[in-house]
């Protein structure tokens, strides 16, 4: 069973360049916001270290121009891998009728106060994986 959360993303009105297109430094905000939703909702509260994961990297594949619109698009975003202090999220942008762009992001379980990483507990894991 994978973890699977929906964002719903307006675009604003600076969001779009001169071409009349989303610029694409927006959508790593918009996968950002939604990456958030997703890590909010699972945490037990706001000191949960799951919320302390930090993006070790993201690869975005950009396949239709988005537009500023009235309607917004949906982010759906799901866990995929769960490693021993990483996990692997894909989301994508889309409606109805098309799909936009495909993030892959690794985060990886970070301490902030040792400014390194740490291996995730078996608690962690488990909520990780949907179990």
């Amino acid at each position: 069973m994978s973890v699977t959360g929906d964002y719903v993303c307006h675009v604003r009105f600076s969001d779009v360049d001169a071409f009349g297109h989303v610029n694409n430094v927006s959508y790593y905000e918009f996968f950002q916001e939604a990456r958030a939703s997703l890590f909010l909702s699972l945490a037990e509260d706001e000191d949960d270290p799951l919320l302390s994961l930090v993006v070790a990297r993201m690869a975005v594949d950009y396949r239709r121009p988005m537009l500023h619109r009235h309607e917004p698009y949906l982010i759906t975003s799901e866990i995929t891998s769960v490693g021993t202090s990483s996990v692997v999220l894909v989301s994508r942008i889309h409606d109805a009728a098309d799909h936009y762009a495909t993030a892959e992001s690794v985060l990886v379980a970070f301490d902030p106060l040792t400014q390194s990483s740490v291996p995730l507990t078996e608690e962690q894991r488990a909520r990780l994986s949907g179990r």
